[in-house]
């Protein structure tokens, strides 16, 4: 007899729907923006790497006393092929010889040559962050006899 004054409270209200929905954008958002700067600090790590296997090569170049006064490539050339299919994270090409060795940019691991006070050739093996600029401590490597 009284049917009619019973509702159907089934289902949620609109308001109750958008919070839920603004509560899960404000989370996904979060979470992207965690991601994106994992993505990079990975990326700096594989650069990071490839500055560390070069020093490493030519540390063993410098040991095995192969490297002559020719320069950079000298030292790098009898294992040119360490050197070859590093990746540049930050535009995923594959990193050939002269890379190794050219004006500094982003994913690139730049390696200069000095001199010490004894007049021996000092190696210093720098990364490239992504930004192009130089990373720090305890940047540049530096391999010598």
């Amino acid at each position: 007899m009284f049917m009619y004054l019973q509702k159907n409270k089934k289902g949620f209200t609109l308001i109750e729907l958008m919070v839920v929905v603004a509560i899960i954008g404000i989370l996904a958002l979060l979470g992207l923006r965690l991601y994106t700067g994992q993505q990079e600090k990975a990326k700096e790590s594989i650069v990071k790497a490839n500055a560390s296997t070069i020093h490493t090569l030519i540390q063993s170049e410098l040991a095995d006393g192969s490297i002559t006064s020719g320069g950079i490539l000298t030292a790098i050339d009898c294992d040119v092929n360490d050197c070859a299919n590093m990746e540049n994270p930050f535009d995923n090409n594959i990193v050939e010889e002269d890379s190794v060795t050219t004006d500094a940019a982003a994913g690139i691991v730049f390696v200069t040559t000095t001199s010490d006070t004894d007049g021996n050739t000092v190696y210093q093996v720098t990364p490239y962050d992504g930004k192009g600029a130089a990373m720090g401590d305890p940047y540049p490597l530096q391999a010598r006899r």
